[in-house]
């Protein structure tokens, strides 16, 4: 069996992560380090891993000091990663609407496994996408109707 080096495993388990240089005064970085020594881990996991408990911690305070909803932000990324698998869920729909006539966003994005924005974006961006799967859909309050061809 042929060695693996696990630090190349380990990037390519990782998502991509931007990159950003800071500069701690001594107390800071004595912190840090003793972290980093503690968990055996580098001192850039450990900057990261207090910046990622700070903000899970504080939203209150993101929001009212510096205006960044996190619910808000959660939502934006959940949709981007929605955006990238658009063409596996439009597929599911004919499926879906085989069984139903209609069914609420809630329902769908339930069923679907994303959020309710990321049906609507999914309806108002790639309606003709659905309408070549032969689905005629209509979006009306909270819900989602499936139409019979002479009823557009």
């Amino acid at each position: 069996m042929t060695p693996s080096n696990s630090s190349e495993e380990n990037e390519k388990k990782k998502p991509k992560m931007d990159r950003v240089t800071v500069s701690l005064d001594e107390f800071d970085y004595k912190v840090i380090s003793k972290m980093a020594k503690n968990r055996n881990i580098g001192l850039s996991e450990a900057t990261r891993i207090v910046i990622h408990n700070w903000i899970e911690t504080n939203p209150g305070k993101l929001k009212t000091n510096y205006g960044v909803d996190i619910r808000e932000l959660t939502e934006e990324i959940a949709l981007a990663s929605m955006i990238d698998s658009v063409s596996d869920i439009i597929v599911r729909l004919p499926q879906i609407f085989q069984l139903v006539d209609d069914i609420s966003l809630a329902d769908l994005a339930d069923h679907l496994d994303i959020n309710v924005k990321a049906i609507k974006y999914l309806l108002f961006t790639q309606g003709e996408e659905i309408n070549k799967l032969g689905l005629n859909l209509k979006y009306k309050g909270d819900r989602i109707y499936k139409l019979n061809p002479r009823e557009s």
